[in-house]
């Protein structure tokens, strides 16, 4: 296969193409613990990518485009903003790759940490929820909806909004 760089552009006359596998695979700590596994290219590089199963990537690949389009759009418009965007390969409806954003965490990762500073409870909304029903995987729809809307009204929901602000300078930051 080929890989035109970040974000579908190419670097110049040619796409790269893979030569090989890395053999380390590493598996990132979230609920479906994606991997993260590194092709070496034609242009000597090493490409990371985030190999996603047990989901649907087509919806992603299609953000991707839209954000294309919307740079096109600002690029005519002669605005000074673009959207980063990063290559998405949906290879069928269940598994995907994604190009790995380097220094970048997950949201996860972010309010884990936020927390275990602050000594919250990591995992407090899935405590509530288990506490308050037990069986949680067995209830119907709208009971799952009131077991959630329990667990976020026992919580202040402002932890991300905080971790934001905090890994910030300062607001201009977020447009950089």
């Amino acid at each position: 296969g080929s890989y035109r760089g970040r974000g579908g552009k190419s670097n110049g006359t040619t796409s790269t193409s893979i030569v090989r596998f890395e053999p380390r695979v590493r598996v990132i700590a979230s609920k479906r613990r994606p991997r993260v596994i590194t092709m070496q290219g034609s242009d000597g590089q090493a490409h990371p990518f985030l190999l996603k199963g047990q989901e649907d990537l087509r919806l992603d690949e299609r953000a991707m485009q839209l954000f294309g389009l919307v740079n096109t759009l600002l690029l005519r418009d002669k605005q000074d903003l673009e959207i980063k965007r990063y290559a998405v390969v949906p290879l069928s409806g269940k598994v995907g790759v994604m190009e790995w954003v380097p220094n970048c965490d997950t949201l996860h990762q972010l309010i884990k940490e936020y927390r275990e500073k602050r000594q919250i409870t990591v995992n407090i909304e899935h405590k509530l929820m288990s506490e308050m029903a037990p069986g949680y995987e067995f209830l119907t729809v709208p009971q799952k909806i009131e077991v959630l809307e329990h667990a976020l009204n026992e919580t202040s929901g402002q932890d991300l909004a905080r971790v934001l602000w905090l890994k910030s300078e300062n607001s201009e930051t977020w447009l950089d």
